[in-house]
């Protein structure tokens, strides 16, 4: 796969308000020290050897390390951001997309979750005719 592929699909990845790096880690059986205990089984892929190959399992490993590595990255590029200027909906991500034809805001994760069952705007419930790309005005 091409660089700027893996590169866009890791900030796509790591902007979607669903998505943890936690999650992965759980896979892997990576746990916090607070939380193992002696006694403690926890679920790992290391564990299912008749069906993940260990390519598979390194392959998995080497995604994390870079979504790890893209997410400090993209936490210490990151200008902090005004409450005003925060998605609405989710309050995690910045406004980037605005609906047509009411000029509502949100981020780009939770129109596209919200248009998957619904196509009505979350503020006015005006029907979404579409969605373009937000940024906001110099100097504002």
């Amino acid at each position: 796969m091409e660089n700027s592929t893996i590169a866009r699909a890791a900030s796509v990845l790591l902007s979607d308000p669903c998505f943890q790096l936690h999650s992965i880690q759980h896979l892997l059986g990576e746990t916090e020290a607070s939380t193992a205990g002696a006694d403690h089984k926890h679920f790992s892929l290391h564990a299912y050897t008749d069906y993940i190959s260990a390519e598979e399992e390194q392959k998995v490993e080497q995604m994390l390390a870079f979504l790890t590595e893209e997410s400090k990255q993209a936490a210490a590029t990151t200008a902090p951001t005004s409450e005003d200027d925060l998605c609405p909906i989710c309050y995690a991500h910045s406004i980037s997309a605005i609906f047509k034809p009411c000029s509502h805001k949100s981020c780009k994760a939770c129109i596209n979750q919200h248009l998957m069952n619904n196509k009505d705007c979350f503020f006015c419930k005006a029907t979404i005719t579409g969605v373009e790309d937000y940024s906001k005005p110099a100097g504002s």
